[in-house]
C-alpha cells in the first residue's frame, strides 16, 4: 500500500504512539503488511511475536513491532509499540481511501412513504425503500437498495449498506454500521401444532408416533430487533425479531458476516460473534464475550460476561463470568484439550493393555504349570 507521501518514521511514531528505535528520518513510502515479502522501501508491519525472530531477512528499511523486538535485533530501524494490532488500526484509519457513498440528499429513483421523516443531512441512495412513518437520522448514509419498513428509527451518523432489510418496527442507534446484506428484524421461528406432536413425544419417551397430518401453525413475531450505539453488523448476517419484546444487541457490540442471531436474544456491550455462529433463541450473551467463528448456543443458554465459545463449539448449557468453553457439547476449554490429549494417547494405552493382557495370559499359564508339575 502506498504513503500519500514519503515519510520519516519519527512521524508515524506520532502518529501510532510508538517511540522510535534508531534512525526516526528513515523514509518510508509504502506499507507492507508482511515482513518476510516486504520491499526495501517498506513500512513492515510484526503483529506476530513468532515473526521477530525472522526479521533478520526482512528487507523493509523499517518496521513496526513490538516493544521488545530490537533487544534481538538491534541494528534494525523500528516503531516500537505495545499493541501492534491497535498500531495497524490507526495507520490504517489515517491512510484509508474514500468509499463511495450516494451524496447527501434523496435520489430521485427512492421510494420514500410522504410520512416518513428524513433529515435534511441524510444520503438517500438509488432505488432505497422507506416505509411510513420510519425517521432517518442525521448524516445518516443509506446506499441503493436497501428496504426500509414502517416505523424504523434509525439513529445520525449510520451507515447502511447497499440491499439491507430493516423490517418493521425496529430501532437503530447511533453511528450503526450495516454491511451489505445485512437483515434486520426478519420472523424469528416459532410454531406450534394443535395436537401433542411426534417431537413432544419422542421426549417423553414414548414409541407410539402418529403419520396423521399435524400442520405447523405459525407463531406470530410481533416484537422487534434494538440495535444499540456503535453496532456493527456483517455481511448477509441476519437478527431476528422478537416473538414478544425486543431482540436486543448492545452498544459497540461487532457481528460477523453469516451469522445467525434468531429471536429474543439479549446480547451485551462490546460483544464479538465472529462468522457462522448461530445463536438460538431466548439467549443472554454477557458484556465482553466472544462466540467464535462456526460456533453455535442452544436456545436458552446464557453466556456471563467475558466468556469465549471457541470456534466450532457448541454450548449446550451455562458459561460462567471469565470461562472459556470448548467442543461439542461445549466443556472448560482445559477439560476438553485434555480429553483431547487422552483420545491421543489411546492408540499407545490399547497397545499396552494388549501387551499386559499377553504377559498376565503367560504368567497364568506359567503359574498353572508350575502347580501341576508340584503334584
Amino acid at each position: 500500500m502506498r504513503l500519500p507521501q514519503e515519510m520519516p518514521i519519527a512521524m508515524i511514531a506520532q502518529l501510532i504512539g510508538g517511540r522510535v528505535h534508531g534512525d526516526g528520518s528513515v523514509k518510508v513510502s509504502t506499507v507492507s503488511p508482511s515482513p518476510l515479502h516486504a520491499g526495501e522501501d517498506d513500512l513492515a508491519f510484526v503483529y506476530d511475536e513468532k515473526l521477530i525472530k525472522d526479521l533478520g531477512s526482512c528487507k523493509a528499511k523499517a518496521i513496526i513491532a513490538p516493544t521488545g523486538a530490537e533487544k534481538m535485533h538491534p541494528d534494525r530501524n523500528m516503531v516500537l509499540v505495545d499493541r501492534p494490532n491497535l498500531a495497524i488500526q490507526r495507520v490504517l484509519t489515517a491512510l484509508q481511501p474514500k468509499r463511495y457513498t450516494p451524496p447527501v440528499g434523496i435520489h430521485p429513483t427512492a421510494v420514500i412513504d410522504e410520512s416518513a421523516e428524513v433529515s435534511e443531512s441524510a444520503a438517500i441512495g438509488p432505488y432505497v425503500v422507506i416505509g411510513p412513518k420510519s425517521k432517518v437520522g442525521a448524516r445518516t448514509i443509506v446506499m441503493s437498495h436497501t428496504v426500509i419498513g414502517g416505523e424504523v428509527t434509525i439513529g445520525e451518523d449510520c451507515l447502511i449498506h447497499p440491499a439491507c432489510l430493516i423490517a418493521d418496527y425496529c430501532k437503530i442507534g447511533n453511528r450503526v454500521i450495516l454491511q451489505q446484506g445485512a437483515g434486520i428484524g426478519a420472523d424469528g421461528f416459532g410454531y406450534v401444532t394443535a395436537n401433542e406432536s411426534n417431537l413432544e413425544k419422542s421426549k417423553r419417551g414414548e414409541k407410539n408416533l402418529s403419520s396423521e397430518p399435524n400442520p405447523l401453525l405459525k407463531i406470530p413475531q410481533i416484537g422487534n430487533v434494538v440495535l444499540d450505539d456503535d453496532v456493527e453488523i456483517g455481511s448477509y448476517a441476519t437478527i431476528d425479531r422478537a416473538t414478544m419484546g425486543s431482540t436486543v444487541v448492545g452498544a459497540g457490540t461487532k457481528i460477523d458476516n453469516l451469522v445467525m442471531v434468531a429471536h429474543n436474544n439479549r446480547i451485551g456491550r462490546e460483544v464479538m460473534i465472529i462468522g457462522n455462529a448461530a445463536i438460538g433463541g431466548s439467549c443472554n450473551i454477557g458484556d465482553r464475550s466472544v462466540v467464535a467463528g462456526s460456533s453455535s448456543l442452544s436456545d436458552h443458554v446464557t453466556m456471563s460476561s467475558d466468556a469465549v465459545l471457541v470456534g466450532g463449539s457448541g454450548a449446550m448449557r451455562d458459561i460462567a463470568s471469565g470461562e472459556i468453553h470448548a467442543g461439542v457439547p461445549a466443556v472448560n476449554a482445559r477439560d476438553f484439550f485434555g480429553q483431547v490429549a487422552a483420545v491421543k494417547r489411546m492408540p499407545r494405552v490399547l497397545d499396552d493393555v494388549k501387551d499386559l493382557k499377553k504377559r498376565l495370559a503367560l504368567l497364568e499359564q506359567q503359574i498353572l504349570e508350575k502347580q501341576v508339575a508340584t503334584k
